[in-house]
């Protein structure tokens, strides 16, 4: 598994992972259980995550932290496409955190940030 840190300027922080093999799912189990996450949805995260073509956002507002998973895909493109899917669910928890307004240019650079800093650590 690969996985990166990061921290948007001390406002909210996440960890990405990708390359993910069957070994790596008690780590991420571990990190969804840090963040409050109830054991069903552990199960289920770790269950998805076992498929092709899945990934999974899990946020906790309360501790400014979220944790992003990329499933192993069928193609780069549908690599691609999960990850844009995941962090759509990421700018979510973030804006709503934050009160930025849907569809507002905040939001827009919001989800540009997320991308630079993403893309930063590849």
């Amino acid at each position: 598994m690969t996985k990166h840190y990061i921290d948007i300027v001390g406002k909210w922080a996440f960890v990405i992972a990708y390359d993910i093999r069957e070994k790596d799912l008690g780590e991420i189990g571990d990190w969804l259980d840090a963040l409050g996450a109830e054991k069903a949805d552990i199960y289920k995260a770790q269950d998805v995550l076992t498929g092709l073509n899945a990934g999974l956002t899990y946020s906790s507002p309360r501790q400014r932290m979220s944790i992003v998973c990329i499933g192993n895909a069928t193609s780069e493109e549908q690599w691609w496409n999960t990850l844009v899917h995941e962090i759509e669910h990421l700018k979510n928890a973030i804006g709503n955190y934050y009160g930025v307004e849907k569809g507002s240019e905040e939001e827009a650079y919001l989800i540009g940030y997320i991308m630079q800093r993403i893309v930063r650590n590849f």
